[in-house]
């Protein structure tokens, strides 16, 4: 099993090369703790005080053996062993990074102490590429600090000691980068310092050299101490003259001759790119040869080929080469025949024996780099054309290639795409290079590192900007992203601005694909598709294509799924900036264009997934071009799932722009989708402002539809009085137009009003009336639909079998009309109803299989109701953490979505199971949550539900003056919405209340009720409260026997 522990930056655990854990998680605490000392024990008080310091829970050990049976879930249970009184992670050392870090920094220096420098470096640059971060990244506590100091103490010796090689070899310049950072992180470290003023020295900066001694000699003397020995000799050789490398003493003799080597210095920050390296340094068999590197502008190709080109210096001895193609740079791009001219030099070809015919240099080139194990880097290249006669032959070299444009038709090339940084790995490279910039709140560079979209370059520029600004704040330099000019014009570094990188290949492109990516900029949605980018542009859509592709070459655009385009938030502002150059009335045509092709397809749409819903004819003019393609309804739903932002965006667009009958046709069409979706804000905003425009234009059958719509948006979001308002005016439209399928939909959506405020009678006389209507117009679907409703308000008033006589025949016409939905909400109601009359094998599997169909259309907030239900079957305290999860996880989703009833429902549910767990006080909290929301909303039936719930849980602990208020309170609002089976429930509660007053007697009475109303109801509820009663009876019987 290949195992990799990485504490070198964030944690993870990688096993056979697939990242299994990461964060900062508990359990990652203890696998970084047990790593760092792998193979030997560590005492379980050891592990607390590394994970907790000096505050650990209550059962430390029992927390300890969790995370560990995590780690053993990934690793095997043999790969963490346990004693009596300590944990031992049985891996082999290199398994850790750190471990072999430590291990190549050893070798080095022992190669280093005999003279090998070129092996020295080699193992140097192996042990800094271990290095992801800061290391243990999240982690706190003392422990961990300690740690981490510990650690970058170490990375410090390997810098120190890479420095010491490269400055004995006289590469001053090239160590000059890496000396001003370590010098600017620890500014009074005597030895960085030397080096640091022996470099500047080297490297002909005489004066940049004594400024960083007198410097360093005042913060010292603040300290009342003065420079060493060593840095003062490296001070007196400066100002003598000597020669650079006589500063820090002789070589040692035997050294390697160093190969040729004209990579540039850089950053040494590389986070992200395992998986790219890993794929350079270990080719699959068969597979060795050119590496293409290949990206959008800015992603970090050039750092990661120099990164890998340093890495694996040591494979590749020969030489180490690097050549700027300049693609994109704003000059002209180096022709192949100059290209091999200068890499032949580099190798020591003598300028005369150089030929000028391309065929000749070509093999040539092969010629000498085949004789040689050498790593050349070819950065920037602008294409194919340029690249294929600079690729070796058979060789036993490594050419890297990057370029921003796809290199398609070079044979024998491995290619890899970079795609920006994962949000941890921007945050903890953001981190890394504004370290010594001053503490940033980690909330507010998280902010940076999304508003820099996670681009390594625009990363570093913001970094750059922090660190030319002392006196700012992550935060402030935050708000300056998000206003006035914007982010693009932030990102810069002097004189240089990101949209410069930006530029190089947007000027490549030819002028009408650059109109194209303009207008690309103007799009309404984060992806787009192929006929709306035509529409956008105004173009056939084979044109569209050939566009899209050559911008998709360039790496301008993206192509996250067949057919389906984006563009990378800060290349999308760029083209924003650059559409300013069309006239303004070229863009508002573009974008008609655009808003009429989403109406169009929002209405194909609504015609191939809701055939059966009313849709008025609205919008007869046909489509300016192509519509989407779909080969059925799942690609129909995935296409308005992906679409939904530039939807809802086109339909604002039009109200702007005075076209606001197109922008009430799209509510129409969208009106089943946004209610299927649960997209309850977009939906009122939407059928809001269509409600007002039919009514202006004098189309009531329109405005009657409109206001349906509108009234159920406004109820799912617990807006009662306004829905209430709504649907009435909706239900005077229709009846005055004479449109009794919105009649009957207004009647419904009543219905469902009054069902939620617990007004149960007038419910469903609401329902019964629609349903009367839907089958005067004869449609089965309808019929089902209205007669599950019909169903519901049967159930909650007592008449189980006619309520279960509805479920069925509604059951049975969605199957008739294939509505997997319909399927679902009848089988839902099935459960209920099963439940209710105590079959719960009956109920749970009717619940199952209405989750599964719920799952399978999308409808999230439906499953999690059907959830719900199943989490209330299951047996506690066993299963109460699997009950919990899957409460807790539906009460997420409504309270995600908005839908506010549904939220009281899942407050109760967990308070009931609580209650079951015997955690009183956490029933009561969640009980009294839902009472309070439940309040605001006026839903009778959750308030009466939240009542009796808390009242339990207070008589059960003892609080018996609040629980009789809650459960009387309970009762009283059971008998006002003639919720009979509710009713029965609280009598028997209050009869448990009464019992622990003393008061045997009225809780009898009460029992005797509720046994009385439950009989018919839930025959085996009501044989336990018989059972209950007749022992209770007995009690009294005895006791006044023995008065």
């Amino acid at each position: 099993m290949d195992i990799d522990i990485r504490v070198l930056g964030p944690v993870e655990l990688r096993v056979g090369g697939q990242l299994r854990m990461h964060g900062a998680a508990k359990a990652l605490h203890l696998l970084a703790a047990l790593a760092l000392d792998a193979g030997r024990p560590v005492p379980l008080d050891t592990l607390a005080g590394r994970i907790w310091d000096d505050s650990p829970p209550a059962k430390p050990r029992a927390s300890l053996h969790s995370y560990a049976a995590r780690i053993r879930h990934h690793l095997g249970q043999e790969r963490v062993t346990q004693s009596a009184h300590a944990y031992l992670l049985d891996v082999a050392p290199d398994a850790v990074d750190q471990h072999r870090f430590r291990r190549c920094t050893a070798q080095a220096r022992s190669l280093a102490a005999s003279g090998n420098d070129a092996q020295a470096l080699g193992l140097l640059r192996e042990a800094e590429s271990l290095w992801h971060g800061v290391p243990l990244t999240g982690f706190t506590g003392l422990w961990s600090a300690q740690a981490r100091r510990r650690l970058m103490e170490q990375q410090l010796e390997a810098r120190v000691l890479r420095a010491e090689i490269m400055l004995r070899a006289g590469r001053y310049a090239d160590t000059l980068t890496d000396l001003t950072a370590l010098s600017e992180q620890h500014p009074e470290d005597e030895t960085v310092a030397a080096l640091f003023m022996t470099a500047a020295y080297g490297s002909g900066r005489q004066s940049q050299a004594l400024r960083a001694y007198e410097s360093l000699r005042r913060r010292l003397r603040d300290h009342g101490a003065d420079p060493g020995q060593a840095l003062a000799r490296v001070h007196r050789g400066i100002l003598r003259q000597a020669p650079a490398d006589s500063l820090l003493g002789r070589r040692p003799p035997g050294g390697a001759a160093l190969a040729p080597d004209n990579l540039p210095a850089h950053s040494g920050v590389l986070l992200g790119r395992a998986d790219e390296l890993r794929a350079l340094r270990t080719p699959p068999a068969g597979a060795a040869g050119p590496f293409s590197i290949t990206g959008m502008p800015g992603v970090g190709k050039t750092e990661l080929a120099l990164h890998a080109a340093r890495m694996l210096a040591g494979n590749y001895p020969s030489a180490q080469l690097y050549l700027n193609l300049q693609g994109h740079s704003g000059r002209t791009p180096l022709s192949p025949q100059a290209a091999l001219t200068t890499l032949l030099r580099h190798l020591g070809v003598p300028t005369g024996d150089i030929p000028h015919d391309i065929d000749e240099l070509s093999a040539l080139w092969r010629t000498v780099l085949g004789a040689r194990r050498a790593v050349v880097v070819l950065d920037d290249a602008a294409g194919s054309e340029q690249v294929r006669p600079l690729l070796p032959g058979t060789t036993a070299s490594l050419v890297i290639v990057t370029s921003r444009r796809r290199l398609a038709g070079l044979s024998g090339v491995r290619h890899t795409t970079l795609d920006v940084l994962s949000p941890a790995d921007a945050e903890a490279l953001l981190t890394t290079l504004v370290e010594g910039a001053g503490g940033h709140d980690p909330a507010e560079v998280a902010a940076l590192a999304r508003l820099c979209a996670y681009l390594p370059m625009a990363l570093d520029l913001i970094a750059a900007r922090l660190r030319s600004h002392p006196t700012w704040s992550a935060a402030h330099l935050v708000g300056r992203l998000t206003r006035g000019e914007g982010r693009l014009a932030e990102m810069r570094d002097g004189q240089v601005e990101i949209s410069d990188f930006f530029a190089y290949s947007y000027d490549a492109l030819p002028a009408a694909h650059q109109r194209v990516f303009r207008l690309l900029g103007l799009h309404f949605g984060p992806t787009f598709c192929t006929p709306a980018a035509a529409a956008l542009a105004g173009l056939p859509t084979a044109e569209t294509e050939r566009v899209l592709d050559a911008l998709l070459d360039a790496h301008l655009i993206r192509e996250p799924a067949p057919e389906r385009y984006d563009m990378h938030d800060l290349l999308a502002a760029y083209a924003r900036s650059r559409a300013e150059e069309e006239p303004a009335a070229e863009r508002e045509a573009a974008l008609a264009r655009l808003a009429a092709f989403y109406v169009h397809a929002m209405a194909a749409a609504h015609r191939l997934l809701f055939p059966r819903q009313p849709r008025l004819d609205l919008a007869p003019e046909e489509p300016a071009g192509a519509l989407p393609a779909w080969a059925g309804e799942a690609q129909a739903r995935e296409w308005l799932h992906l679409e939904f932002e530039a939807l809802t965006a086109a339909e604002l667009h039009l109200r702007g722009h005075g076209d606001g009958r197109r922008a009430a046709c799209l509510a129409h069409y969208a009106s089943e989708y946004l209610e299927g979706d649960e997209r309850w804000a977009e939906a009122e905003d939407m059928h809001a402002h269509a409600a007002e425009w039919w009514r202006r234009a004098g189309e009531p059958s329109a405005e009657a539809h409109a206001l349906v719509a509108l009234a159920a948006a406004q109820s799912h979001t617990g807006r009662y009085e306004a829905a209430g308002r709504t649907a009435e005016r909706a239900l005077t439209a229709a009846v005055a137009v004479g449109d009794r399928a919105a009649e009957a939909q207004a009647l419904r959506v009543l219905g469902l009003l009054h069902w939620d405020l617990g007004r149960l009678r007038e419910s469903l006389v609401l329902q019964q009336r629609a349903l009367d209507i839907r089958e005067e117009l004869g449609d089965t679907w309808y019929i089902a639909r209205y007669r599950n409703n019909v169903g519901i308000g049967l159930l909650h008033l007592g008449d189980h079998a006619a309520a279960m006589q509805c479920f069925r025949e509604a059951l049975a016409g969605f199957v008739a009309t294939k509505d997997w939905r319909g399927e679902a909400q009848a089988l839902n109601n099935l459960g209920e109803g099963h439940s209710r009359m105590g079959e719960p094998e009956l109920a749970q599997t009717a619940w199952r299989r209405a989750v599964d169909l719920f799952h399978r259309v999308n409808s999230r907030a439906e499953e999690e109701v059907a959830r719900l239900n199943l989490a209330l079957t299951m047996p506690v305290p066993e299963q109460l953490g699997t009950a919990l999860d899957m409460a807790r996880e539906a009460l997420a989703v409504f309270r995600e979505i908005g839908s506010r009833r549904p939220e009281a429902v899942a407050l109760n549910t967990i308070g009931t199971l609580f209650r079951r767990a015997l955690q009183d006080d956490e029933s009561a909290a969640h009980h009294t949550a839902a009472l309070a929301l439940a309040r605001s909303l006026g839903t009778a039936h959750e308030e009466m539900e939240a009542l009796r719930g808390l009242g339990e849980a207070e008589l059960h602990s003892g609080r018996t003056e609040s629980a009789s208020g809650h459960l009387s309170a309970a009762l009283l609002l059971a008998r006002e919405i003639g919720a009979s089976e509710e009713e029965a429930k609280t009598h028997s509660a209050l009869a448990d209340w009464h019992m622990a007053s003393g008061r045997i007697e009225d809780a009898a009475r009460h029992l005797r009720v509720a046994y009385s109303m439950g009989i018919g109801l839930n025959p085996s509820a009501a044989a336990r409260t018989l059972t209950r009663l007749r022992s209770l009876e007995e009690r009294i019987q005895h006791t006044r026997m023995h008065r």
